[in-house]
């Protein structure tokens, strides 16, 4: 059986090829292209109409998934630069890991009163893991 692949969703937005795309404008496109595809709007004749509106709906709602989250979007993009970059490269880094695991002890033994450090520091953590990300995207370098 052949895998049909799933359309790129920065096509059906119409946006570039980017991992910083500007949310506020990828969200009133959401709003938009699924007015303007909701079944609701688009009568169809007969059942390939229907199957044809249907898809095109259920496009639009996984393509707004697939770019609203920036690691998804992250994901979608080296897919589509470099299709088998993610299978080959499954192995995290050492030191990545080390860190993951540091910051979830402290979470687990985290107490109320450090609960705003630790989230900060989580989220630092976060934006830093996603900065390299971006780096190495712009880079052509998939090789994470």
């Amino acid at each position: 059986m052949t895998q049909v692949q799933p359309p790129d969703p920065f096509a059906v937005f119409g946006v570039p090829h980017r991992l910083d795309l500007d949310m506020q404008e990828l969200e009133s496109r959401y709003l938009a292209l699924s007015r303007a595809n909701h079944p609701d709007q688009n009568r169809a004749e007969g059942v390939e109409d229907c199957a044809a509106v249907l898809s095109r709906a259920a496009e639009v709602n996984d393509s707004w998934r697939a770019l609203k989250d920036r690691w998804r979007r992250a994901q979608v993009l080296i897919q589509l630069r470099a299709p088998d970059a993610l299978e080959e490269h499954k192995q995290l880094d050492p030191e990545f890991l080390l860190e993951a695991m540091d910051l979830a002890e402290r979470v687990a033994t985290c107490q109320a009163a450090d609960l705003q450090t630790v989230s900060s520091e989580l989220g630092a953590a976060e934006d830093k893991a996603f900065a390299a990300i971006q780096q190495a995207v712009l880079d052509k370098d998939f090789a994470l």
